[in-house]
């Protein structure tokens, strides 16, 4: 959310959050891979965004989908060619996707590297009406974890870095310049701002793991909504 000052120490979420009910005994990446699963089936055609080397995109061609990967990282990219799965190069703030063409999207921790407004935007153009995307990002708890936890010194100088530019960003509504700025924490005010100016409808947002009681990941499924014959 653009930031303005108004005297006051801005907190970096609104407030600490529990996870009852949401698996909790469960690894985090198992929870996260889980929740990015969710509502996938046979026959749909899905983007996901921010690919990597594909391991999202197996699981969705098990269960029957049509998946087309995008990624930035060109080696990535050739990578996903040779293994047989549908890559294309690209951002999440320009992709190369039709307008109203995907039944769902799913994005694994991309929005941290990313301007998030603008991709947010582009789910929206590019989704069918009635398609949903699933969302996870990274939440100030990450940031926290490696600030505090048994890391080694670069880590935990990245999760330092990740928190002030959370709060400037929050402040200024702008990224430090160069490195320092090149990750942000996602937080769910700033998440539901996007979603209401592009009229997606927010399904559910909850913490996937936490620390010091803040989301260490932070899951959200958003819906566009359908066209009713009415509004043809």
């Amino acid at each position: 959310m653009r930031g303005t000052w108004t005297g006051a120490v801005p907190v970096l979420d609104e407030q600490p959050i529990d996870e009852a009910g949401k698996t909790a005994e469960l690894p985090l990446w198992v929870r996260c891979r889980r929740f990015l699963l969710t509502g996938t089936d046979s026959g749909q055609h899905l983007l996901d965004v921010g690919c990597g080397h594909g391991e999202l995109m197996s699981d969705l061609l098990e269960r029957g989908c049509h998946v087309q990967g995008v990624e930035i990282d060109p080696a990535l990219v050739e990578e996903g060619k040779q293994a047989g799965r549908n890559v294309v190069s690209g951002v999440g703030e320009k992709l190369p996707v039709a307008d109203e063409s995907v039944d769902g999207i799913v994005c694994s921790v991309v929005l941290p590297y990313t301007d998030e407004r603008r991709v947010i935007a582009e789910f929206a153009r590019v989704l069918k009406p009635g398609g949903f995307a699933n969302i996870t990002g990274h939440g100030v708890g990450y940031g926290l974890r490696m600030m505090i936890g048994r890391e080694t010194f670069p880590r935990r100088l990245y999760g330092i870095r990740m928190l002030v530019n959370t709060l400037v960003y929050r402040v200024t509504g702008k990224r430090l310049p160069g490195i320092p700025g090149d990750t942000l924490c996602q937080q769910r005010s700033r998440m539901r701002l996007y979603l209401h100016e592009q009229g997606l409808q927010l399904e559910e947002m909850f913490p996937i793991g936490t620390c010091a009681g803040f989301p260490e990941y932070l899951a959200v499924r958003v819906r566009k909504p359908a066209v009713h014959s009415q509004d043809k």
